[in-house]
């Protein structure tokens, strides 16, 4: 019965019913031997064909749900491994948990090399430069990609990575700095969220370069799928945003990927307000994340305020995420109109690859992390109900998981938080009872509410956010 036939619908390869398999095994019973018969009464023939018929029925089921299995949805462990082999490529498997990450800057003597290996601190953890790099003619060497030496998820804020663990010779003057958060360590790779990604590389080849460099950038080591996103620019051009992993690796899956490395842009900081006063303010579409005393920013491209363009700027003062004073007094100039761009974007990551005897560049986008708290009151009409502090413990992880799993770029939705958070406390507190849920969020320490006449409170659309368990507060009242 190895022959049955291959019936295949939209909804999969079918099973045999068992009175064709009956049908097939009397038939071939009866062609290699001649007179034989299922009908005899009792139970004779008719009990052992039968039997053959439920066990062939089973192990047609058994080829059904095999061939049906082969597809990422549905395909158990070791087949879904397989998948990823040929998909995604040899060696694929579920991203194991990273370390926390973080980009530093080296400042000082110039020509002195930053090795692989040398450590940094941010007081509480270390972490080790992976690749290397040297102090150019500028004083300061490129972001260089930085692991924690011990595993763990926790927040890396800017400016804090200041310390040289690593000792340097008499006679050289170093200093590092991050001007950008670091990128929390991820857990262990769902199940789900590998099924999907092997899906997706399913449907690379097939549907273009978006899906296929998707695929490869979230390949590399320690890269979280979340962060990972490619904005195609009205303008022209390709915006490749990402989230973790050696600068160098991504740099080159992207390159790998991309049939037109000369269509990549990076961020562009646009200017969308300068103030006439002493001393001029500067309002920025992103959020900016300069520090006061920031020197080197440049700003062109300026409609109106054209005095502004190409003109060296003092050292500057921060007023807020999207705000800085530009230490110039602007009031003679002509009123701003619009246009112009801010340089540096300190967002922004180019890495030179050398495909001998080629160099390419490579932009590609660093997002910037917003530190998200919610604040959760609610009450219930129940009289009864096992306590206000299981309440909070149940929905406190479930608001957290919601928050760190929103894709770079994408809002929060007040709404989804309502469902997680029903969700999580049904155990203990039937959804029909909750009387009240008000949210109170924060990005960054700033209150935002949602915009009017929705549930979606939308952050900087180049960054992603991050909460963790102190951060989120529920009360009953």
């Amino acid at each position: 019965m190895t022959d049955l036939p291959t019936v295949v619908t939209r909804a999969g390869l079918q099973p045999q019913s068992p009175a064709s398999i009956r049908q097939q095994l009397v038939a071939a019973v009866a062609a290699t031997n001649p007179g034989y018969t299922d009908s005899l009464p009792g139970s004779l023939i008719e009990d052992v064909s039968s039997t053959d018929v439920a066990a062939i029925a089973l192990c047609d089921q058994a080829r059904v749900e095999t061939v049906n299995s082969l597809t990422p949805y549905g395909a158990n462990a070791f087949l879904l491994s397989q998948l990823g082999q040929i998909y995604i490529g040899p060696g694929s498997k579920p991203a194991v948990p990273t370390n926390t990450a973080v980009s530093v800057v080296f400042a000082g003597t110039v020509g002195f090399v930053i090795a692989a290996g040398f450590t940094v601190s941010d007081g509480t953890y270390q972490y080790v430069v992976q690749d290397g790099g040297v102090i150019g003619d500028d004083g300061s060497s490129d972001a260089l990609f930085c692991l924690a030496t011990v595993a763990g998820s926790w927040a890396v804020p800017t400016n804090t990575v200041n310390e040289l663990v690593t000792s340097v010779p008499s006679g050289v003057d170093l200093t590092c700095n991050n001007p950008l958060a670091g990128v929390p360590g991820g857990d262990a790779e769902t199940e789900e969220s590998y099924r999907a990604r092997v899906l997706r590389a399913g449907q690379a080849v097939a549907q273009g370069m978006a899906s296929m460099l998707k695929t490869l950038v979230g390949e590399v080591s320690g890269v979280q799928q979340r962060l990972i996103s490619v904005i195609q620019q009205s303008g022209g051009g390709w915006e490749i945003v990402v989230g973790g992993g050696d600068p160098y690796r991504v740099a080159y899956a992207i390159y790998t990927a991309l049939f037109d490395v000369s269509s990549l842009v990076g961020s562009s900081l646009r200017v969308t307000n300068i103030t006439q006063a002493n001393p001029g303010v500067v309002t920025t579409d992103l959020n900016h994340g300069y520090a006061t005393g920031q020197t080197g920013v440049e700003i062109t491209g300026v409609v109106g305020m054209t005095a502004i363009n190409a003109q060296e700027i003092p050292a500057i003062t921060v007023v807020d995420e999207k705000t800085f004073s530009i230490g110039i007094d602007t009031r003679p100039y002509n009123a701003y109109v619009s246009g112009g761009v801010v340089t540096p974007n300190l967002r922004n990551v180019v890495v030179s690859l050398n495909d001998y005897p080629d160099v390419y560049a490579i932009p590609f986008v660093n997002p910037p992390q917003q530190t998200v708290a919610i604040a959760l009151t609610w009450d219930t009409s129940a009289e009864n109900f096992v306590s206000s502090a299981a309440v909070s413990q149940l929905g406190n992880p479930a608001l957290v998981s919601y928050v760190n799993s929103i894709p770079v770029g994408a809002p929060m939705n007040l709404f989804e938080m309502q469902t997680a958070f029903q969700a999580a406390v049904a155990s203990v507190l039937a959804p029909a009872l909750l009387t009240r849920m008000v949210f109170a969020v924060s990005i960054n320490g700033i209150g935002v509410d949602p915009s009017a006449g929705t549930g979606i409170i939308a952050g900087d659309p180049e960054s992603y956010f991050l909460t963790s368990a102190p951060q989120v507060v529920i009360t009953q009242g």
